[in-house]
């Protein structure tokens, strides 16, 4: 139990950190407006998203799937852990460039027509969060409250970094190797669930 709930906290973290619109998005609101309009931001995204993610377990919840079908559907999450270490591993810098504000409706279409998004859930984090709850009586929910926690934190703490210290975000060495180390994690946390399966 203790373990799945630290790999929620771990994919959280590792969520909010992985640049993409809505990270990218809150920078540009930095830019724009300030600290506290990039936060909205943020708040925004936290809403869509976990409404989103709860939308997806519950789904997936009752249709009461096999658990041969949860393994099959783990083995696909391992795989997406894999691709999403590799392309972490690349990650060598932040990007600032796009300038447009993120509105709720806007939010509310890139969460909805983000792919990587609906995989994530559906191949990581509904198996582990059915897994918790077969543990723990509402596992599936203390899984998803835990995981958005920790994207909230990061997501703000990066926000906070790029307000106040911004030139961090900007050295090369330093985000590559943060990174690097994120993508070892996911790929570990991939074979890991390929290892529980069986």
């Amino acid at each position: 139990m203790i373990k799945l709930i630290i790999e929620a906290f771990i994919l959280g973290l590792i969520g909010g950190a992985v640049p993409g619109p809505i990270l990218t998005g809150t920078f540009a609101e930095i830019l724009n407006s300030g600290f506290l309009k990039g936060l909205r931001v943020v708040f925004y995204a936290f809403i869509i998203e976990t409404l989103g993610a709860l939308a997806t377990i519950y789904i997936i919840y009752s249709l009461g799937l096999p658990s041969l079908v949860i393994k099959i559907i783990s083995i696909c999450g391992a795989l997406v852990l894999f691709w999403l270490g590799w392309n972490v591993w690349r990650i060598n810098q932040f990007s600032t460039e796009k300038k447009e504000v993120l509105s709720f409706s806007k939010i509310v279409i890139l969460t909805a027509l983000n792919s990587g998004y609906w995989i994530f859930w559906f191949t990581i984090g509904v198996p582990r969060a059915l897994i918790l709850n077969n543990v723990i009586f509402g596992g599936k929910f203390i899984f998803l409250i835990i995981f958005e926690i920790a994207w909230l934190v990061m997501t703000i703490g990066l926000a906070f970094i790029f307000s106040q210290f911004r030139a961090i975000l900007y050295k090369k060495n330093l985000v590559g190797a943060t990174f690097k180390f994120l993508a070892i994690i996911l790929i570990i946390l991939g074979v890991k669930t390929l290892i529980n399966i069986y």
